[in-house]
């Protein structure tokens, strides 16, 4: 996890939550808080794990197939590919750029490695839209079969997706889950790409 590489987050909470522009991105990223109940009070208490109230996990976009995960080049018009820290572009130091995520971080950093030993575990994931060969009809035929676009991503086996897609795309699916496919990083609005 990128931001465990800043002392000063150290001890605190890390939740995941998707924006709400549109109906499809909405409850894509969540988390899983163990509770008594579903109220406020409990919620606060699992923020701050009281009580043994806790945050069990937290699912979430990969963040390389975010908008502005590296440093993009206006002029060129493309990701600056290359061992981050990127700042400026190779072409061109008069070039503008728009600093990716991942860049940013490499320069404010206090520790190389994410400490994780206390954090909770975080799953990235590979939304189905953006799985080759993977349109609306599939999609739609897939939450149908299995209820949530979420239970396709996380739980479905292999077998059991075969029985919905064909073997390429239920590959890709237990691929994306096992962080095992090749993604072309996003940056200056765009978003990252699963390479095929």
């Amino acid at each position: 996890m990128m931001a465990s590489q800043l002392m000063e987050l150290d001890g605190k909470a890390f939740i995941s939550n998707s924006d709400a522009h549109s109906l499809s991105k909405m409850g894509r990223e969540y988390n899983i808080l163990e509770m008594e109940d579903p109220s406020y009070e409990e919620i606060l208490k699992a923020f701050k794990g009281i009580d043994g109230r806790r945050i069990k996990a937290n699912f979430g976009l990969d963040p390389k197939l975010g908008k502005y995960h590296r440093t993009y080049c206006l002029v060129c018009d493309s990701v600056i590919k290359g061992e981050a820290p990127v700042l400026k572009c190779p072409v061109s130091d008069k070039h503008r750029v728009v600093v990716g995520v991942k860049d940013r971080l490499m320069i404010i950093r206090d520790r190389e490695n994410p400490l994780m030993e206390k954090r909770h575990p975080y799953f990235y994931q590979v939304p189905l839209e953006f799985l080759p060969k993977v349109g609306p009809k599939t999609i739609d035929r897939l939450i149908d079969f299995f209820g949530s676009e979420m239970k396709v991503l996380h739980y479905a086996s292999y077998d059991e997706l075969t029985k919905v897609v064909n073997e390429d795309i239920a590959r890709n699916i237990v691929l994306s889950r096992e962080g095992k496919l090749s993604i072309e990083a996003g940056g200056g609005g765009v978003y990252g790409k699963i390479e095929a």
